[in-house]
């Protein structure tokens, strides 16, 4: 039986103490919410659907090991944002670095939290909202620990078509562009993850998938998680009212069906579609703590295989963490002093949009020609999260579960204060979009994963 066909007939389970819980973070509409270049618009003028952050706390039985992580619906956090949020979080709970993460949805319709935006229209909202991120997650710690009982997590792998490769190609002028590329496969890989209670009730679904939350794109004037807030809803409905969190992952060459639209609908429908396909999933999957096991033959018009649910004999209670640093190769880009020269200068909008980021990329990795990358790993009894602040390309993810077909690994993006793209080498032959605005030179994603198989390996 190959490794692959286990994990069909046998769920990858982690068997702890789990608490979760859930609070909306919607931002004050008039807030600065200028998320793209092509935009007309400076502030939010309403909301679609409620933006929220969810928080889950995995223990081992005896209490010993305690890993905490918060989703949250928003775009980005900048480094220095998300090192203050970490820091007031870890400083609370006497948590480690490698305790916890902080995941963003990487929803483009949330704003765009950068205190140099201050004295923009909305600005003044924003170190408001962003100073209410530690005390809300505070919050959620404390109920999610509040709620804490034995629980199995189980993981399943799906499928759901609503990511399309997006590295594409203009027809008529050549240009490299961001849209749908019909040429080449998606990864198309969903994995949920199922808490349940010891009497088999859903306490919680994990919903991970990569693609880019842009249903809407610059003409949307509203507050809105994306795609991920029809996926909630859909999930939930059939769930019981159990807690939906999403795990954005390796997205940074996917983009929905439907992209960059003004109307709402888009992003509901592109949910919708990933809120169902994880609904197969989870339908698919086995009481918690059992596996089909063969039986034998039964003799009938002709000799049949019988496999029956049976209990696993153990399920997994490992539970273990570390973050794993590393050096990589900064790529040749304009000095500071060029940008801001630039910029002192520029007109069009789309262009400071531009030079602004190009701003952030540079103060990121400073000026050296490295710059140390870190990023997590978790071991939750026989599955892995791997937790980076980059946007991989999808080859990261199916590279990892290619090297570990007997597990899951969930692939998270751009936690713990976003840093840049990590595209594969063969878009580095493009003029595409993740490249032009990455920090780091050709084969960082391939040593990125590298470490990760090497961190999972240890780990197993």
């Amino acid at each position: 039986m190959s490794d692959e066909s286990q994990t069909r007939l046998r769920h990858p389970e982690f068997h702890g103490r789990i608490g979760v819980a859930s609070k909306q973070i919607t931002p004050p509409v008039g807030i600065y919410s200028r998320t793209w270049g092509s935009a007309a618009h400076d502030v939010a003028e309403g909301v679609h659907r409620p933006l929220l952050a969810s928080c889950l706390v995995v223990r081992d039985l005896a209490g010993s090991t305690e890993l905490v992580l918060i989703a949250l619906d928003a775009l980005v956090f900048w480094p220095l944002a998300a090192e203050k949020i970490r820091s007031s979080i870890q400083t609370r709970f006497g948590l480690k670095s490698q305790q916890l993460i902080f995941h963003p949805s990487h929803s483009h319709g949330a704003p765009f939290l950068a205190a140099r935006h201050a004295d923009r229209p909305g600005g003044e909202l924003i170190a408001p909202y962003l100073d209410s991120i530690p005390g809300v997650c505070c919050e959620l710690i404390t109920a999610a620990r509040a709620t804490a009982q034995e629980a199995i997590l189980s993981w399943a792998y799906g499928r759901c078509g609503l990511a399309f490769n997006r590295d594409a190609i203009d027809a008529v002028t050549g240009r490299d562009i961001c849209g749908l590329n019909l040429l080449e496969k998606a990864d198309d890989t969903v994995l949920v993850g199922r808490v349940a209670d010891m009497s088999g009730k859903i306490m919680a679904t994990i919903v991970n998938y990569a693609c880019h939350p842009v249903s809407l794109g610059g003409a949307n004037r509203l507050l809105s998680p994306d795609y991920i807030g029809a996926m909630r809803e859909v999930v939930q409905k059939e769930t019981g009212g159990a807690l939906c969190v999403f795990f954005h992952g390796a997205s940074g060459d996917l983009t929905p069906r439907r992209s960059y639209e003004a109307n709402v609908e888009a992003a509901d429908q592109n949910g919708r579609e990933l809120g169902y396909a994880a609904l197969a999933t989870l339908a698919s999957m086995f009481p918690p703590g059992q596996q089909l096991q063969y039986r034998g033959i039964e003799e009938s018009g002709t000799p049949l295989g019988v496999w029956r649910l049976t209990a696993k004999s153990a399920v997994s209670a490992e539970l273990s963490a570390q973050v794993v640093t590393t050096k990589l190769k900064v790529k040749n880009m304009p000095s500071r002093r060029e940008i801001e020269a630039k910029l002192a200068t520029a007109t069009e909008r789309f262009e400071i949009e531009r030079l602004e980021r190009a701003l952030g990329r540079r103060d990121q990795v400073g000026d050296g020609a490295e710059n140390d990358f870190s990023f997590t790993v978790w071991r939750l009894g026989d599955a892995f999260i791997v937790s980076t602040p980059a946007e991989p390309y999808s080859r990261f993810q199916i590279d990892l579960r290619e090297r570990f077909p007997k597990t899951a690994v969930a692939v998270l993006n751009l936690s713990d204060g976003t840093t840049t793209y990590l595209p594969k080498r063969s878009a580095f032959e493009r003029d595409v979009y993740q490249v032009r605005v990455a920090l780091y030179e050709i084969g960082s994603l391939e040593q990125i994963t590298a470490e990760a198989s090497s961190a999972i390996a240890a780990m197993s």
